[in-house]
């Protein structure tokens, strides 16, 4: 695959994954109302679990052709749902020994990003 054949799969799976986003979400909202945001949830459970087989999978012995996990993790799930990527680094720092900066990322991670939210919702309003 040349360079751009790559970048040019991975713009399409990114536009797949942020199909298949609206298209979880809106199903979600169908079937359970707007009251909890389910689709969300559900989006970035089946998401980390993704990521997940598919990060396994790359580290097996199992041949894959080169780039597809760079397409397939940044392009499709990235389209999808970040969240994927946040508990797969954290789950890396804590199998790599380094459960007090897991515990760190996790933690600074989600208050950060709830102050970050918040701050930026209040400077436009």
């Amino acid at each position: 695959m040349t360079p751009f054949q790559h970048w040019m799969a991975l713009a399409l799976a990114g536009a797949v994954g942020t199909l298949a986003r609206a298209g979880v979400t809106a199903v979600a909202v169908r079937l359970m109302g707007t009251t909890f945001p389910w689709g969300t949830l559900l989006v970035n459970i089946a998401g980390a679990f993704a990521f997940g087989v598919i990060v396994g999978l790359s580290r097996s012995r199992l041949p894959t052709p080169h780039g597809l996990d760079t397409i397939l993790l940044v392009g499709l799930l990235g389209g999808f749902t970040t969240f994927s990527s946040y508990a797969f680094q954290a789950v890396d720092l804590w199998e790599s020994g380094r459960p007090a900066l897991a515990g760190a990322y996790v933690v600074g991670s989600n208050l950060l990003g709830f102050a970050a939210m918040w701050a930026g919702m209040r400077l436009v309003s």
